[in-house]
């Protein structure tokens, strides 16, 4: 690397150490005699559960969809490193471990009449990621498999291309793990993102665009029928009117674009109680390794966004809870020392970032305005355009931003994170199609991660890990700002959740991974 650009990646690192009126009135007097879950959030893009970008997407597809297995529940919790079959009944693995034969769980219906699960969903599932099927996202985290041959309507086989130490990790009901009906994805065609068909624990009613999305429960799911008759998947798209909505008992959860100290204290004020569960979601800076780049101050980031204990400083690009984890070293925040590295790498007045695209939601203008005033300080002007969250991420794939604030969560396993968000075949390319997610455009530990993989012994497979780490590091190509645990707000008086509140269910995007066990109590 050309030492200005070296320069610069340096400055980066070292400078950071509803609805309406219409929506808040009480239900009709009809819908009060059913148990009704309603959920205040923001509508979702897709019902597709392998196509989603938001974590909406991904909180409402685990009422509707399974996997072949789930996190297992164990000493109260629901983990995120254990897993027990769920529409799979049984599995096992050949000697040399690579080809998997898996028993489905037999009786298992799927929603809406399109009949039993069969080994051709599963392969179905699977292969339309595999295949890259336009508008899938996950495809990349079963890249492993090799083939997948169905014995029988109740036995596929799944031949990998080598041993995979997480394949049961990755068959977790959870984005690229989700089964959906062949039958009703080949007949609905683009419509299916509107119209799922899974076997989870409620069924898809209707859709009404930019009101709410309804479900309902699914007398046939195998694992009993819920409690709750009805969800009510309400968009709001503002947290001040979630609040309302939640104090006037209109909506009895809330899904927050960001859970903030002010946020935090209404909540405690009305009586209610934030859920929180992690690991939870990582917000973080990927530098372009191909374009000069700048960033920002960690800590005051963190305690802007989340003070106190809303969320912590992240220690690592690989988060904690996750496994092969260790802390990672950051230049410390240093101002001064950024505009002489700025002097020596020729931008003695610093200079402008024209067309800087970020999402409107969420987190992401927030902690880009502040980033951008902290820049400000040493010479380094960003113009911001805010855009919606399609074209956002349409945009960062397009290599429009040098550099990309992004977040979000994986399975907790080094292997998909890196896999992810480091490994060159993931770097996104317009020319090609290539819409993956390694923004620093890195290539730095291909090897390790083609290690990881195959590794067999599980200290040899952490440590390569922790070696992933020290490389990144070392090069400056991801700084990771603030660990954030899923928060939803709950009235516990009308919604009871069988976990703690403080973390006493793990989750990955969605907050409550068996949305069958919340009861409606009045």
């Amino acid at each position: 690397m050309a030492r200005p650009i070296r320069l610069c990646l340096f400055v980066f690192v070292v400078l950071v150490s509803v609805l309406g009126v219409v929506g808040l009135v009480a239900p009709p007097a009809a819908e009060a005699q059913k148990k009704i879950l309603n959920i205040a959030a923001k509508e979702p893009d897709t019902l597709d559960p392998h196509s989603s970008t938001l974590g909406q997407s991904q909180a409402i597809s685990r009422f509707m969809f399974r996997g072949l297995t789930r996190f297992a529940i164990k000493d109260g919790k629901v983990t995120t490193a254990e897993v027990e079959p769920d529409l799979a009944e049984s599995w096992t693995l050949s000697p040399e471990g690579t080809i998997w034969t898996l028993k489905l769980r037999k009786g298992v219906q799927f929603h809406k009449g399109y009949g039993e699960l069969t080994a051709e969903d599963v392969k179905f599932s699977f292969e339309r990621q595999i295949n890259k099927a336009p508008g899938t996202r996950y495809g990349v985290n079963l890249d492993v498999i090799k083939s997948i041959e169905v014995v029988n309507p109740y036995t596929l086989q799944i031949a990998l291309k080598s041993f995979d130490p997480i394949f049961l990790l990755r068959m977790v009901g959870y984005q690229n793990g989700y089964i959906i009906s062949k039958k009703a994805a080949e007949k609905l065609g683009d419509q299916f993102k509107w119209s799922p068909v899974g076997t989870g624990p409620f069924y898809f009613e209707r859709h009404s665009p930019r009101d709410k999305i309804v479900l309902k429960a699914f007398d046939k799911f195998y694992g009993g029928r819920p409690q709750i008759d009805e969800v009510h998947w309400y968009d709001v798209p503002e947290d001040a009117t979630k609040l309302i909505g939640l104090e006037k008992g209109t909506f009895d959860l809330l899904y927050p674009e960001a859970v903030t100290a002010d946020f935090a204290d209404q909540v405690k004020k009305m009586g209610a109680v934030i859920d929180r569960r992690g690991p939870g979601g990582q917000e973080r800076f990927y530098i372009n390794m191909t374009k000069p780049p700048f960033d920002d101050d960690r800590k005051a980031i963190k305690e802007t966004m989340y003070p106190g204990g809303l969320a912590r400083v992240a220690t690592s690009c690989v988060p904690p809870g996750y496994f092969g984890h260790i802390p990672m070293e950051f230049p410390e925040h240093n101002p001064e020392l950024a505009k002489k590295l700025l002097a020596e790498a020729g931008h003695p007045n610093g200079f402008t970032i024209k067309n800087y695209f970020i999402s409107k939601s969420f987190f992401y203008p927030k902690v880009l305005t502040l980033a951008q005033e902290q820049l400000r300080k040493v010479g380094i002007i960003v113009e911001l355009q805010v855009v919606d969250h399609a074209t956002f991420h349409e945009n960062i794939r397009k290599n429009l931003d040098p550099f990309v604030l992004y977040g979000g969560t994986r399975i907790t396993d080094a292997d998909p994170w890196l896999s992810l968000f480091f490994d060159s075949k993931e770097i996104p390319d317009p020319a090609t199609g290539n819409n993956g997610t390694n923004f620093a455009h890195y290539r730095g530990i291909d090897d390790l991660l083609t290690a990881g993989r195959v590794e067999r012994d599980v200290k040899k497979r952490a440590t390569i890990y922790h070696e992933a780490q020290k490389r990144i590091q070392k090069d400056l190509v991801c700084l990771p700002i603030s660990d954030v645990p899923g928060q939803w707000a709950r009235n516990p008086k009308r919604v009871s959740t069988p976990f703690d509140p403080e973390y006493g269910e793990f989750s990955l995007h969605y907050s409550y991974n068996y949305p069958e066990l919340l009861k409606v109590l009045k």
